[in-house]
This record gives C-alpha cells, sequence and structure tokens, in this order.
C-alpha cells in the first residue's frame, strides 16, 4: 500500500514539472523572439545614424579643407608682409638715422620740463600745457612736426609768461578748504598774489591757496604798498622758490609765539626783564633830577634842601665855625647819609641780571627733561612729540640772555652816573673844607699881624 502511494505521488510530481518546463521554454522563446526584434530595430537604428555622422564627417572635412585652404594663403600672406615689414623697418631705420637723436633730445627735454612745470605758477593760467608735455614725455613713438612746433610754443610762452604782470581767474582755496574763484595777480613765474595776500600752488592738485599763516614785516607791507595805484616804480619782495621761501617765512614763530613756546619760565623771564626796566627807568629820571638839581645848587651859594649838595652846604653852613677837623667830619657824614639815596636800586638790578639766565638755564633743563620724557614714551619715531621740550630748551635759554645783557648794560650805565655824582659830591665837600680852612688860616694870620702891630709901640716906648 505503501509503495503504490509512493508511485502515485512520484507520478504527479513529473506531471508537475513536465508543465512547468514547457511554460519555461515558451517564455525563453517569446523572449528570444523579443530581443530579436529588438536588436533588428537598433541594426535600422545605427545604420540610419551611420549614414548620417558620414554625411557630418563629409561636411567637416570639406570645412577643413577650406579652412586649410584659407590659412595656407593667410600664411602665404603673412610671410609677403612680415618681408614687407622687415623692409619698412629698414628703410625707417634709413630714414630716422637723424630723427632718432632728435627724439630722444625731446623725450629727455619733455621729461626735465615736465616737472618743472608741475611746479611752476604759470601752469596754473595754462594748465593744458602740463598734460601736453606729461604724455610727450612718456611716448614712445617719434612725435610729429605739429607737436614739435606745439613743444617749441610752449616753451616760448613759458619765458614770454614769466616777464609779465597779469590777471587771470582762477580757483583758490581759503584756509577753511571752501573753493571760490577769485582775481589772481600773476607776478612773472615768481609769486602769486590774490585779496592782498599770497598764494601758493599745490604740486598733487594744482589749486591755489593761502598761506597757514600771512607773511608778516616788511614783506606785508611792501605788498600793501604795491597794491597801491602809483605811477612810479614800487618794490617787491619776489619768491624764486616759488613759494617755498613764503612757506617757510610765514611758519617762521613771531615773538608773541616763542614767548608762549618758553612757557612759564619764560614768563618768568620777561616779568624780571619788565621789572628790571621799570626800576631802571624810575633810577635813570632820579639821577637825572638830582644831577639836574646839583648843578643849579652850584651855581649857587644858597644851600637848598632839595638837592644833596645843598643838604651838605647846609651843614657846612651850621659847622664853618668850627674846627676844621670837626668841619670834615661832619662833611663826611653828609655825603656818606647821601650815597644810599644814589645808589639805590643798583643792587637790585645787579640781582636781577643774574637771575635772568639763570632762569634761563632752569628753563632749558625743564624743557630736556619734556623732551627726554617724550622720548621714553612715544621713542624717537616721531619729532614733532621732541619740538616743543627743545622750543622751550632753546627759547628760555636766548630769553634769559636777552633779558640779562640790557639790565647788566642799564646797571653799568647807572652805577657810573651814581658814581660820578657822588664824586661831585666828595669833591664839592672837599672843596668846602679847604675853603674853610683857607678862611682859618687868613684869620689866623691877621691876628698874628694884630698882635705883631700892637706890640711894637711897647717896645717903642721902653
Amino acid at each position: 500500500m505503501k509503495y503504490i502511494f509512493l508511485t502515485f505521488s512520484l507520478l504527479l510530481s513529473s506531471l508537475a514539472s513536465a508543465n512547468q518546463l514547457d511554460d519555461l521554454l515558451q517564455q525563453v522563446k517569446q523572449q528570444q523572439a523579443k530581443n530579436q526584434q529588438t536588436n533588428s530595430q537598433r541594426e535600422s537604428d545605427f545604420k540610419g545614424d551611420l549614414a548620417h555622422w558620414r554625411n557630418e564627417l563629409a561636411q567637416a572635412q570639406a570645412r577643413f579643407d577650406q579652412v586649410k585652404g584659407k590659412a595656407d594663403q593667410l600664411n602665404a600672406q603673412f610671410d609677403q608682409q612680415e618681408q614687407q615689414l622687415a623692409q619698412l623697418e629698414q628703410d625707417l631705420s634709413l630714414a630716422t638715422d637723424n630723427l632718432g637723436e632728435v627724439f630722444g633730445v625731446v623725450r629727455q627735454m619733455t621729461g626735465e620740463f615736465a616737472s618743472d612745470f608741475s611746479r611752476s605758477i604759470i601752469s596754473t593760467q595754462f594748465p593744458e600745457r602740463q598734460t601736453f608735455v606729461a604724455e610727450l614725455s612718456q611716448r614712445k613713438a617719434l612725435p610729429s612736426l605739429t607737436e614739435l612746433e606745439q613743444l617749441w610754443f610752449v616753451l616760448q610762452q613759458d619765458m614770454t609768461e614769466s616777464a609779465k604782470v597779469v590777471k587771470f581767474e582762477a580757483a583758490v582755496a581759503d584756509p577753511s578748504g571752501i573753493t571760490q574763484q577769485q582775481t589772481v595777480v600773476r607776478l612773472g613765474s615768481f609769486n602769486l598774489v590774490s585779496q592782498g595776500a599770497y598764494l601758493v600752488r599745490d604740486e598733487q592738485t594744482g589749486v591755489l591757496q593761502h598761506l597757514t599763516k600771512p607773511v608778516g614785516g616788511d614783506v606785508a607791507n611792501t605788498l600793501a604798498d604795491w597794491q597801491v595805484n602809483s605811477p612810479s616804480v614800487q618794490g617787491f619782495y619776489f619768491d624764486p622758490a616759488k613759494g617755498d621761501l613764503l612757506t617757510m617765512l610765514a611758519r617762521t614763530p613771531t615773538i608773541s609765539e616763542r614767548i608762549t613756546q618758553g612757557g612759564v619760565i619764560g614768563y618768568c623771564i620777561l616779568a624780571v626783564l619788565v621789572l628790571g626796566l621799570m626800576i631802571a627807568l624810575v633810577r635813570l629820571v632820579r639821577l637825572s633830577r638830582v644831577s639836574l638839581q646839583i648843578h643849579r645848587q652850584m651855581k649857587t651859594t644858597k644851600a637848598n634842601s632839595n638837592n644833596p649838595l645843598g643838604r651838605i652846604m647846609a651843614v657846612y653852613q651850621a659847622y664853618q665855625h668850627r674846627s676844621t677837623e670837626v668841619l670834615e667830619l661832619k662833611l663826611d657824614e653828609a655825603v656818606l647819609r647821601e650815597v644810599p639815596a644814589l645808589e639805590r636800586g643798583n643792587s637790585i638790578l645787579k640781582i636781577l641780571a643774574a637771575m635772568a639766565p639763570m632762569m634761563g638755564l632752569l628753563g632749558t633743563v625743564t624743557g630736556m627733561i619734556g623732551t627726554f620724557q617724550s622720548i621714553t614714551v612715544f621713542g624717537t619715531s616721531d619729532p614733532k612729540l621732541m619740538a616743543g621740550g627743545i622750543s622751550m630748551a632753546l627759547i628760555t635759554t636766548v630769553m634769559g640772555l636777552v633779558a640779562a645783557l640790557p639790565l647788566l648794560l642799564i646797571h653799568s650805565v647807572l652805577h657810573g652816573r651814581a658814581n660820578r655824582l657822588i664824586i661831585l659830591l666828595e669833591q664839592q665837600s672837599i672843596g668846602l673844607i679847604a675853603e674853610q680852612a683857607e678862611l682859618q688860616a687868613q684869620a689866623a694870620d691877621a691876628s698874628s699881624a694884630v698882635k705883631a702891630m700892637a706890640k711894637a709901640p711897647q717896645l717903642q716906648a721902653s
């Protein structure tokens, strides 16, 4: 029974497997037919593309042949033109043998004049010439005859305009930076003047601008006198450096600015000088008045107590009946009493004259200390940081010496004048003593004569 069942099972499985194989075989045949159809379609498409690309290849080959022929033609033309260019260059070299030297001279000259024209004040009135000369100096080709004539005209114009005084309108920048049109007077190639002030030209921008600070002294006065309409010839200060000297002159500090640079010590030195001059003025007036009163007193015998000699004569008149020794002592005392009044103030002037240079030395040391402090903090990269201390060091020294010299001179003059008055008083007092001694001697001689005459009758009677 088991064997029968097993046999039946095997038979059924074999029948099922046969059916699956038939289906698989059928699917394979269908797939092969489909693949064959696809391959046939691909082959048909490939044959169509092959014909298209063969046509494109033929067209590209035709274009290549055409371009190659044109390139061969252009190469031949290039070789021909290169030969012509070489021949032309040879002809040009032969033709410009002398012009080459001219071109070198023109280029060198225009290079030199380009820098001069950039700084020239005439270029302010004719700015187009600067562009022409600068362009010509950088050109590598030969200049034309027209350009050479224009260069000659520019040079001739510069020489002609340097001898003229003309007016023209130009843009001028004021100290605040605002630019406006003004009437400018050009004095040759030296100076520009507008509205009573000198102008300088900025080399970078070419704009005219006022000086940072107006010039003073004779330069400003001469400019003011020159602007006044006058038929006579007027003098004028001109700047051959085209504004550099005027800029330096404008930056020169004035006396007040130098005093300010001296700082507190500078003001103290100035106060010492003023105090000394005031004392000297008072002493000069007093000594002049005393000298005048003494000379008036010398012309009269009446003692006046408003002057030293009158007071000495009053002492003489009070003690003229005393002995010569007593009178001499009294007159010496009177002269010594007048000496302090005549010498009053000389010692103060001497002290002030000695103080001034010492204070200047103090300012020098203080200024150098400030300079070294600036060097310690900021280094030596910026000289402007050290300029303040150096200015104070130098200015105070100068101020001290300037204050000391007149004070020493005035002290010497006043001291000599006081000594002359003292010597005059001593001479007068000695003269009074001599006169008194002479009177006493005459009185003694007269007394002796009287006594001798009185004794003579007595001797006769005996």
